[in-house]
């Protein structure tokens, strides 16, 4: 199958909000190259120098490579907005790729992340020698959305890791790369469902989920939320974008029982205050949140 990449350029330390752009306009997948993101990786001992070159260490250009179906080309108004955020200098490209081209460049820009207290998010392709208490998600996220590295994906891991119960319910919507619900299960939930409309992501997340063998705890199928009818579960999880939670809050909040929450993540933090107002006035307290660069997650219960 055929790709089209775009790739931005720019000096500006501005990958996330950039790549934010790209996952609200639907693409298949997202691959950041920052190298101030790296050094700080390494510096933090999170990441092997080893596994860069020096010259790629050293550079100051960030660059942001977004896929999407061919044939095509962001619009007039993309470039514009893309062009507010990183600044007139940047360079945009439009190239053609191959699945095959696009899951080599995943591995070269993926390693092996530690994110909470225990949760370790392994690519497939790489060695790891666990830690005592490790919990390990190996993931090939394939063309589907959730690394792990990602700042969204890590909040709502995050918070999914210190408010989940063992033993309960747990539905992932927009599941992607089925990171989230992969998680949940190796924390304790009882049972994971895990939907997304593209069959693209539910293909891969299957292979995950079978990769992690949890495929006991969790199930995975393509479904649109507007017609998505199941029993109230105890806790949702929901890495999606703030217009999506506005459209579908009624749908979201009659998942949840009464007294479960929700974790909801992949909001910019210019769109959070109106969001907070319609879940308030759609029966969710807030809990907690979370604030990172320009995201919000935030954990919510259902009076």
């Amino acid at each position: 199958m055929e790709w089209s990449e775009i790739r931005v350029s720019t000096e500006e330390p501005c990958a996330e909000a950039i790549a934010g752009l790209f996952h609200e306009w639907g693409a298949g997948g997202v691959i950041i190259e920052d190298p101030y993101a790296i050094r700080e990786h390494i510096a933090q001992g999170i990441w092997d120098a080893h596994s860069f070159e020096q010259e790629y260490l050293e550079r100051s250009i960030v660059v942001i490579r977004a896929f999407y179906p061919a044939p095509y080309a962001p619009s007039r108004r993309q470039i514009d907005d893309l062009k507010l955020i990183a600044g007139d200098t940047c360079h945009i490209d439009v190239l053609a790729v191959r699945d095959e081209d696009w899951a080599d460049n995943w591995k070269a820009h993926y390693h092996t992340t530690r994110t909470g207290r225990n949760l370790v998010i392994k690519p497939s392709w790489e060695h790891y020698e666990p830690q005592e208490g490790d919990l390990i998600i190996e993931l090939d996220p394939g063309m589907a959305f959730g690394t792990g590295t990602h700042i969204t994906t890590r909040q709502c891991l995050e918070i999914l890791e210190i408010s989940l119960i063992p033993g309960q319910r747990v539905l992932d919507i927009g599941t992607g790369s089925g990171i989230l619900a992969i998680a949940a299960a190796k924390l304790g939930a009882r049972e994971v469902k895990a939907i997304d409309n593209d069959p693209v992501a539910v293909k891969i997340a299957g292979q995950n989920i079978k990769q992690n063998k949890v495929e006991h705890l969790v199930t995975v199928e393509q479904q649109d939320l507007a017609g998505f009818y199941e029993s109230e579960v105890d806790l949702v999880v929901a890495n999606l974008t703030a217009p999506v939670f506005c459209h579908f809050i009624d749908r979201i909040v009659s998942l949840i029982r009464s007294g479960g929450q929700i974790i909801a993540g992949g909001i910019g933090m210019e769109q959070w205050p109106g969001l907070k107002e319609v879940m308030e006035q759609n029966g969710l307290t807030l809990e907690s949140t979370k604030q990172e660069e320009d995201w919000v997650a935030v954990l919510a219960r259902r009076a």
